[in-house]
């Protein structure tokens, strides 16, 4: 279980409805499709790191918007990948969803 799953999962109980949602509530995606990057990562190998910015969704997978949204922007960055190193990039051998917060 992730800690997003223990944690909505205890709200669930500290609410007494068991039955508000399934493992995530819903959740309106909030993130710039351009923030990302690449790097190579030893035993990783081509690493694509997106920043989900103000997004308050899982960062999972499993949830279908975060899938949506890390397919949608693989491809964006792949198309810039192919740009600017003239090799296509079929698919990263990894993904790392993360949140990157900078003071302003």
């Amino acid at each position: 279980m992730t800690s997003f799953e223990s944690f909505f999962n205890a709200l669930k109980k500290a609410l007494m409805k068991p039955r508000l949602f399934d493992i995530w509530p819903d959740f309106e995606p909030v993130y710039d499709e351009n923030e990302y990057s690449w790097t190579t990562l030893r035993s990783l190998g081509e690493t694509l790191l997106l920043n989900c910015g103000e997004c308050d969704g899982p960062s999972d997978l499993r949830h279908p918007r975060c899938d949506t949204c890390v397919t949608h922007r693989s491809r964006i960055a792949s198309e810039a990948y192919t740009a600017s190193t003239g090799r296509e990039m079929e698919k990263w051998s990894t993904v790392m969803l993360c949140r990157i917060h900078s003071p302003e």
